[in-house]
């Protein structure tokens, strides 16, 4: 071989390399800015003259640890959930329970992850794509004190603006009632219902919560991608759930 050529050789092996590294590299660059920028944010407030509204609407805010989800009363304030989400539509609930609990996210991983062990990156990446479909899992609950719940009391007008933003978050048929996913729930008394809009990289079911919280007029932070932001400012529950 050729001094010329062994030369070319080793100039496409060194381009190679860098291209490999670069491969390599941005993902991690990526994940690292999109936690920085978690964090940073996430500990930017907004609404900061929150106050809970004495003898308010009682809304409390649940988590798995990962997946923040909304709770609210199934009747108050002029709102009654189950004719939006009637208990005919669980898989086995005689009538409502006092409390509904709404949770969106991406449908796909919904439906193919009921437990974290049933979790596949192909899902997790789909999830991500935003190609996939919207989804709202509503359950209905006998109780917050079951969960790791924090309470809000809302005012009248702050829980008609929460009770807005989760009614329009729903993709509604021609009876403008919500469309259920034909696919049975977790358990005996939730189900899946289509939702607007996608699931992003930067709006993700924590992140939904989070705009709840901010058109409500709580304090929340100013972007959250995780669960663990939104509970650092949520201001502290005026008692413990009931």
């Amino acid at each position: 071989m050729s001094h010329t050529a062994r030369t070319v050789e080793t100039e496409s092996v060194r381009i190679g390399l860098q291209l490999l590294g670069w491969i390599v590299a941005i993902p991690f660059a990526v994940a690292a800015a999109y936690l920085i920028f978690a964090i940073v944010l996430g500990a930017i407030p907004v609404n900061t003259g929150f106050v809970h509204s004495e003898r308010g609407v009682p809304v409390y805010l649940r988590t798995n640890g990962v997946h923040a989800e909304l709770i609210l009363p199934t009747r108050a304030n002029g709102v009654d959930w189950s004719l939006d989400v009637p208990a005919t539509d669980m898989r086995a609930l005689a009538e409502p329970l006092p409390w509904v609990a709404f949770g969106w996210g991406d449908r796909g991983f919904f439906i193919d992850t009921p437990t974290w062990a049933d979790l596949r990156p192909s899902t997790a990446l789909w999830a991500i794509s935003g190609l996939g479909d919207g989804a709202m899992h509503v359950e209905y609950i006998e109780t917050p004190r079951a969960y790791k719940a924090r309470e809000l009391l809302l005012s009248r007008e702050e829980y008609a603006r929460l009770a807005s933003y989760i009614h329009r978050s729903f993709r509604r048929g021609p009876s403008d009632r919500p469309i259920r996913i034909d696919t049975p729930g977790y358990f005996d008394a939730d189900a899946f219902y289509e939702a607007i809009p996608n699931y992003k990289p930067w709006f993700t079911c924590n992140d939904w919560v989070r705009r709840a919280l901010t058109v409500t007029g709580v304090r929340a932070p100013l972007w959250s991608p995780f669960e663990t932001a939104l509970f650092l400012q949520l201001p502290e529950s005026p008692k413990p759930a009931p």
